[in-house]
C-alpha cells in the first residue's frame, strides 16, 4: 500500500496527481489550519477519485510559530520561519506509519521540496535516515519524497496540475482560511501569478 502525506496544498496536490496513492492522509495534529487543510484535501481527493482519510492527533501544546498559533522561537531568524514546529516531520510521518503499519504500508510519500531545506526535516540527510528508521522496524516500509530536488514550479510543471485544480489547494500558516499574508499564502500566490501570466504554457522554473 502507497500513502501520501496530503495537506490540501500545491505540492501534495501534484504528488497525489502524479503517485496515485492508495490513501491520502491529512493529519489534524492541533496546526491551527486544520480546519482548512481537511476541506482542501477531501475535495480535491474526490476530485482525483482518491481514498481520502483523516487522522486526529491534537498536539498545539507541543508546536510553536503561526501553525501552532503561539509565538515563534526566540531566536527566529531568516534561517527560523515563523511557521517553526519542532520535528513536526518526523511526527506526521510516525503517525501515518502507526495508523497504518499493520495494512501491509510499503510507502510513505511527502511533498517536500528544494525550499522546504530551511528546515533540517526538509533535508536529503532527514529523509534517508528517516527511511531507515522505518525499515528498522518494517523492512517493507520505506519513506518517499519525489520532489525533493525540485522547486515547487518544476513539479507543477512535470506533475500537469492544471490551474483549476491547483485552484482548490490550501496552504496557508495561520487560519483555516487562506490569510494572504503568511509565508504560505505568498508562495502559493506568487506562483498562481506566474502561471496567470502564461496560462497556455507550463512552468519550469520558481
Amino acid at each position: 500500500m502507497k500513502l501520501l502525506l496530503f495537506s490540501g496544498g500545491v505540492e501534495s496536490t501534484c504528488l497525489a496527481l502524479m503517485t496515485r496513492p492508495d490513501i491520502a492522509l491529512t493529519i489534524d495534529y492541533g496546526q491551527v489550519c486544520a480546519r482548512g487543510e481537511i476541506r482542501a484535501a477531501s475535495h480535491i481527493s474526490k476530485v482525483l477519485e482518491l481514498r481520502h482519510e483523516v487522522v486526529t492527533a491534537p498536539l498545539s501544546h507541543l508546536g510553536a510559530g503561526d501553525m501552532a498559533g503561539a509565538a515563534p522561537p526566540e531566536d527566529q531568524d531568516d534561517n527560523n520561519p515563523t511557521e517553526y514546529w519542532p520535528l513536526r516531520n518526523q511526527l506526521l510521518i510516525t503517525l501515518a506509519a502507526m495508523r497504518y503499519a499493520q495494512d501491509d504500508l510499503r510507502e510513505i510519500i511527502i511533498g517536500t521540496v528544494l525550499s522546504d531545506r530551511i528546515h533540517n526535516d526538509g533535508a536529503p540527510a532527514f529523509v534517508s535516515a528517516m527511511s531507515e528508521t522505518l525499515r528498522s522496524q518494517y523492512p517493507k516500509m520505506s519513506l518517499s519524497a519525489p520532489a525533493l530536488d525540485m522547486t515547487t514550479a518544476e513539479l507543477v510543471a512535470q506533475s500537469g496540475a492544471s490551474r483549476d485544480l491547483l485552484g482548490w489547494t490550501f496552504s496557508c500558516h495561520r487560519a483555516s482560511f487562506a490569510c494572504g499574508l503568511c509565508r504560505g499564502c505568498n508562495k502559493t500566490r506568487e506562483l498562481f501569478a506566474i502561471m496567470d501570466e502564461r496560462p497556455d504554457e507550463r512552468i519550469a522554473t520558481a
